[in-house]
């Protein structure tokens, strides 16, 4: 049995070489009896926006440089906040960074660096609309309507100091317009886009649909939170639920990822806030009017 065992291994590598194929093993993980020897990946450096998408292609060779057909790609990338690969090699961009990105075909591995840029800055004007109305004007009835919000007077409107953030809330991919009128009773609209006056102002308010929020204390040294804007509109801010938007939220500041509470943001002059529920995109960035 053992003559005959050699003499079949014989036979069949004699077989392969009048074949002329260059290996007969099939104890390859890639299958069809090729091993990866090497691993590229095309275009091996890229450069988009945040938002934008690129599309790369591994390809595996064996040792005799044979390329592999339909080989098992395992792909990866080295900040999964900043983007994200699907099977297919498809790298969806969220934020302005510089990634690695990674085939590996039965542990060997080829790399690509795709590099994002910030979007271009959208400017913001007084009066204006950012996203699809959908709330209705000023705070609910169970948010600010006169008495202290989190000791947050409602007052005349005479301000110590004067500063704006930004707030962006998108759903689903869909950017909603914050509503005018939050933090200011009996708010005086002119033209259905900006809330001109008042009986009161509470230290944190809203004039327009932009998504500014406006932090005018009488007084100096105070800070202020996200959660305390959110009181003052009556809507929830929590990790699941903004708004009375429900499911899974995202949050970042000045572009990048937030994994705190979102009620204990502290507001800050020009800051940038954008909270998303639903799948991640990429957030958007703003310019603030002249003079504020």
């Amino acid at each position: 049995m053992h003559t005959n065992g050699s003499w079949i291994a014989r036979g069949v590598v004699a077989a392969c070489a009048a074949l002329g194929v260059a290996a007969c093993s099939s104890n390859s993980p890639t299958g069809g009896g090729q091993q990866a020897s090497t691993v590229t990946v095309t275009p091996a450096t890229s450069t988009v926006v945040a938002g934008d998408s690129v599309s790369l292609t591994a390809t595996a060779k064996d040792a005799q440089g044979n390329p592999i057909t339909n080989p098992s790609i395992a792909w990866t990338v080295s900040d999964t906040d900043a983007v994200s690969v699907s099977s297919a090699g498809l790298v969806n961009t969220l934020l302005s960074s510089t990634d690695t990105v990674t085939a590996t075909v039965s542990g060997v591995s080829g790399t690509a660096v795709v590099t994002v840029q910030p979007p271009t800055p959208i400017q913001l004007n007084e009066g204006g609309l950012v996203g699809a109305v959908t709330f209705p004007n000023g705070s609910t009835a169970s948010g600010g309507q006169g008495d202290p919000v989190d000791t947050i007077p409602c007052g005349t409107g005479a301000d110590a100091e004067h500063y704006h953030a930004h707030l962006s809330l998108i759903v689903n991919g869909q950017q909603i317009a914050l509503p005018l009128g939050v933090g200011i009773k009996n708010a005086v609209v002119e033209g259905d886009s900006l809330a001109i006056a008042g009986t009161c102002f509470y230290w944190l308010h809203s004039h327009d649909r932009t998504g500014i929020i406006h932090i005018e204390p009488s007084v100096t040294g105070h800070t202020f939170t996200l959660g305390e804007y959110f009181d003052i509109w009556g809507e929830p801010l929590t990790s699941g639920n903004v708004a009375g938007n429900q499911g899974a939220v995202t949050v970042y500041v000045d572009g990048a990822r937030y994994f705190g509470d979102p009620r204990a943001i502290v507001l800050a002059a020009h800051q940038q806030i954008t909270i998303e529920v639903g799948p991640r995109v990429a957030p958007p960035v703003f310019d603030f009017p002249p003079d504020y």
